[in-house]
């Protein structure tokens, strides 16, 4: 058994209308999933014992717009982040959420109880060697492994296809290395899987959705979501037995292109595999905070 966590920035539950890419671009691989529903409002509920799509509050109790840094804190840990910083934190986090995210996160839950998580996406070396990363300006998902025992993949290890990068198919990763290929989504999904099936649970980052929503930028939102859908349907064809994916956001952003904020619009957390797990109690009462005991009890 394997199991995928996706954290994927900026995507909320929108409605049916033409302001929503993620419902007026073609999601064939989300409408076969979802019985022929885009993945917005509609689409709330369960189709079957292994596939659910619950709506997921990423306000948590504290007014305001959700932000990237307190959201993604909360999906990292399993804590309400923006409760016990007192506030919803935008981009990358400061030092005290930082340090926050650095104490607890999934990463050293589970070492604790044996169990081992990875972290999929690669970085170059470069990006170490940044004075601003060197000053500690970098993203939870940064924070939270680099916290742990877990080694980092590197280059050498997208190359051998034993990670995979954060755009999925390294179109903005060749800018850099003009010599490097360009893969398909749907080898970006194989790698994904061959890597999750050496661990627990493996944790996949992709946050181009958000920028795309942020610059209000049509072509490459089209870009984003048909790439994200592609690499989403193989990796739900290439699912065995006990596998699980679990896919959620942080914020609304990319389903709202009339405006370059996030939104009010709760989140997904769509389930592919075991959907028994989850009560109707807790269904009810969904939130950011859920993300980790759902992989916990998930990975075993």
């Amino acid at each position: 058994m394997a199991v995928i966590l996706l954290f994927i920035d900026g995507v909320g539950l929108g409605d049916q209308e033409a302001y929503n890419p993620w419902y007026y671009y073609k999601t064939p691989h989300l409408n076969e999933l979802l019985d022929g529903k885009s993945l917005t409002k509609e689409a709330i509920g369960k189709y079957r014992n292994d596939l659910l799509l619950l709506p997921t509050d990423a306000h948590l109790g504290v007014a305001g717009l959700p932000q990237s840094a307190t959201g993604q804190a909360t999906i990292f840990t399993g804590r309400n982040a923006p409760k016990a910083m007192g506030s919803h934190m935008s981009g990358l986090p400061f030092r005290r959420l930082r340090e926050w995210v650095e104490k607890d996160n999934i990463y050293l839950q589970f070492e604790k109880r044996g169990r081992r998580v990875t972290f999929a996406n690669s970085y170059t070396k470069e990006y170490f060697q940044r004075p601003a990363t060197e000053r500690g300006w970098i993203s939870v998902s940064t924070a939270a492994i680099r916290s742990s025992s877990e080694p980092i993949r590197f280059m050498e290890d997208l190359l051998a296809g034993q990670a995979v990068y954060h755009d999925l198919t390294r179109r903005t990763l060749k800018k850099f290395y003009q010599d490097l290929q360009e893969i398909t989504p749907e080898e970006a999904a194989r790698d994904l899987w061959s890597i999750a099936r050496e661990s627990n649970l493996a944790i996949h980052e992709f946050f181009l959705s958000d920028y795309a929503g942020h610059k209000q930028n049509k072509e490459l939102m089209e870009w984003v979501i048909t790439t994200y859908d592609r690499f989403l349907g193989e990796l739900a064809r290439l699912r065995r037995g006990n596998d699980v994916i679990v896919l959620t956001s942080d914020h609304g952003n990319s389903e709202d292109l009339r405006v370059k904020t996030h939104t009010n619009n709760q989140v997904p957390t769509l389930i592919i595999g075991d959907c028994q797990v989850i009560t109707e109690e807790e269904q009810a009462n969904w939130d950011l905070t859920c993300i980790v005991p759902l992989l916990h009890r998930l990975a075993g």
